[in-house]
């Protein structure tokens, strides 16, 4: 049953509900306020969504909002661990984007871009075998020279290329090599380290994103191929 003198979302015009008025609008249209009721979600008992946003901002400025944790927002009655969940996780994303640091930041996303920061040994004419090491967002924390030579003669243990990410925030690595003859095309050594690596790294909680094998013109991904796990 609503309470006595509660108005419902719903009852609104629907040129006056946050999410129709944002689809007809535009977000940047939309009053600080009704963006909060989006990401809410619903109100309380007592009041509807728009009514809760509007005395949480009154209570909370929205420059102080972004300096809160989820224990401080949840004393606000009408506001429980979900709905502090999904503000703080919106204000999170909204500092990522435009962070300054993240100009000066390689992102890698795709084997694209990490072919991208591999193009140095295409041409070598000794095997190189690389490290990519990335945190939780995807940001390259350091790129690093493992050895130099072919992978029997270098005998890289799992070890040797995991040691570097335990002193960083490294969340996930990639590895790659050259291949001097043009062909990328992995043998079967490349398949069994590759799968030691994999292995190694599901141990440590630091997955092996991919293997990358380049060569002048072309590479091979033993992720894109499903090979070596």
């Amino acid at each position: 049953m609503q309470p006595k003198g509660k108005l419902r979302i719903k009852d609104l015009p629907l040129a006056s509900r946050p999410r129709e008025k944002m689809e007809a609008n535009g977000r940047s249209n939309l009053a600080d306020a009704e963006l909060l009721a989006i990401l809410l979600g619903s109100g309380s008992v007592k009041q509807n969504v728009l009514r809760l946003s509007e005395k949480l901002l009154r209570e909370i400025p929205l420059k102080k909002l972004g300096t809160i944790n989820a224990s401080e927002l949840t004393k606000f009655p009408g506001v429980g661990k979900s709905k502090a969940s999904r503000i703080l996780a919106a204000l999170e994303l909204g500092e990522r984007i435009y962070a300054p640091s993240v100009l000066n930041k390689v992102i890698i996303r795709s084997t694209e871009e990490a072919v991208e920061q591999l193009t140095s040994i295409a041409e070598k004419k000794q095997e190189h075998l690389l490290a990519l090491y990335l945190n939780a967002r995807h940001e390259l924390l350091q790129k690093e020279v493992i050895g130099i030579g072919s992978l029997n003669s270098m005998l890289i243990t799992p070890k040797e290329i995991y040691s570097p990410a335990l002193s960083t925030p490294c969340a996930s690595l990639i590895v790659a090599h050259n291949h001097p003859s043009g062909d990328p095309n992995p043998s079967d050594d490349d398949i069994k380290f590759t799968q030691r690596i994999h292995e190694a790294g599901e141990v440590m909680g630091i997955p092996l994103l991919d293997h990358l094998i380049i060569a002048k013109s072309s590479y091979f991904s033993f992720k894109e191929n499903k090979i070596g796990r």
